[in-house]
């Protein structure tokens, strides 16, 4: 059920073709009933800032990362031992890292569901997915009057350029455009993402 409603979402800026779904769940561990994913698009975007620790790694957690590779197993616990819990088929998925043991990394998805994933399989450059129920106009500048590039509809995956007070700037599709922050899911409420 949760492929087929993520699969539904992936959606079109200006009628470009559909990406390819996110992840398939595992058929050799049956994958607990998880929330659906229409339900992340409806509840708010921002995430409130939490409170920020230094990991071992060096690195704050929480934060935000994208899955790097086509092919990225989520596993139950961090070990190989694991039983994997669903696979991302697609590289560019932005998740949150909230917590690290070794080389593992424990991370959210969009639609709240968590699991363990080698810190090879993440890298460090940001994505957003468009939330909502309604397409989200892309502006040609960070103010609410500004010309309409273009319209992201829900559940569309951006790259995330940067933020500065309650505007982003995003790609996707080959559009720039600026949308407001409660539009994305990816960003803290109050980080200066650059």
């Amino acid at each position: 059920m949760r492929d087929k409603l993520r699969n539904s979402l992936l959606v079109l800026v200006l009628s470009l073709a559909a990406a390819p779904s996110w992840a398939t769940p595992s058929t050799a561990i049956p994958e607990p009933r998880p929330k659906p994913y229409v339900e992340a698009a409806l509840q708010p975007a921002v995430t409130a800032a939490p409170t920020v620790r230094i990991a071992p790694s060096g690195l704050p957690v929480p934060r935000w990362v994208s899955v790097k590779a086509g092919r990225v197993n989520v596993r139950r616990g961090p070990s190989f031992d694991q039983g994997v819990v669903w696979t991302y088929v697609r590289a560019g998925v932005p998740v949150e890292i909230i917590a690290e043991f070794d080389t593992w990394r424990r991370i959210r998805d969009s639609s709240g569901e968590t699991g363990w994933v080698k810190a090879a399989m993440l890298e460090g450059r940001r994505n957003v997915i468009i939330t909502g129920r309604v397409n989200t106009a892309m502006l040609a500048a960070a103010k609410a009057d500004a010309e309409v590039v273009a319209y992201a509809a829900p559940g569309l995956q951006a790259r995330l350029k940067g933020c500065a007070g309650e505007w982003c700037e995003i790609s996707a599709r080959g559009f720039d455009g600026f949308v407001t922050r409660d539009r994305l899911w990816g960003v803290y409420s109050d980080e200066s993402a650059h």
